[in-house]
């Protein structure tokens, strides 16, 4: 995304970030959290969090200096891998924050179940696939996305895509019987940065499918 550069007035050394956090249908997003990062890599402990109010509004002062956000709800308590059910904003928001000034920016959370596109179909029809993702030295991978696409093309959207895996690499997928091509992310929306690992039939529950990371195949 691209950096946002802002001006305005505010007294001190101090820069002004502030906004509101709406949910996709329009509606103020209370009790979430603005993760604020001086890197790009927001696969580790924020440097600074602004909560949101009820009314989605937040408003935090910091140096001036290039950051990157994002706003995250979390429907349980703590700081841990976003699971079903939680919401985001998807990749992280670059701004540029000017000594003495104020910049007010807008973000809308989704919900993971909410961000993929997949048909509604009967309990009869879906099938649970799950296990970890893991690297080559078989060490699980946190924080990162399971997916299942009907074709192989990468859509920016995938067709299923799972929670963030956990401090074991643990991945839960549900998914109509079919063919796919499995694969896994680090960042949300997927596109480009999605790396296919095999193309698989899938037409019962399997508890068994580790996805390797950097490698050609499952174990």
């Amino acid at each position: 995304m691209s950096g946002l550069d802002f001006s305005g007035a505010v007294s001190g050394n101090s820069s002004v970030f502030k906004g509101s956090v709406n949910d996709v249908s329009g509606r103020a997003a209370g009790g979430t959290n603005i993760y604020i990062y001086n890197s790009p890599d927001v696969r580790r402990p924020a440097d600074f969090i602004a909560p949101t109010g009820k009314d989605g509004r937040f408003h935090i002062a910091l140096p001036s200096g290039k950051y990157w956000a994002v706003a995250r709800f979390k429907r349980s308590d703590g700081f841990g891998p976003l699971m079903s059910g939680d919401k985001h904003s998807g990749e992280p928001m670059e701004i540029a924050l000017v000594s003495g000034a104020e910049l007010d920016v807008e973000f809308t959370i989704k919900d993971l179940n909410d961000a993929v596109s997949s048909r509604r179909k009967t309990r009869d029809d879906i099938i649970k696939i799950e296990g970890r993702i893991i690297d080559i030295n078989g060490r699980p991978v946190n924080m990162a996305y399971a997916i299942a696409n009907r074709n192989d093309k990468g859509a920016v959207i995938p067709d299923y895509l799972s929670s963030w895996t956990d401090a074991e690499g643990h991945y839960v997928l549900y998914l109509p019987r079919g063919k796919y091509h499995l694969g896994y992310a680090f960042k949300f929306p997927p596109g480009q940065n999605y790396v296919e690992v095999r193309e698989m039939l899938l037409e019962a529950d399997r508890s068994d499918l580790d996805i390797v990371s950097n490698s050609a195949g499952f174990k």
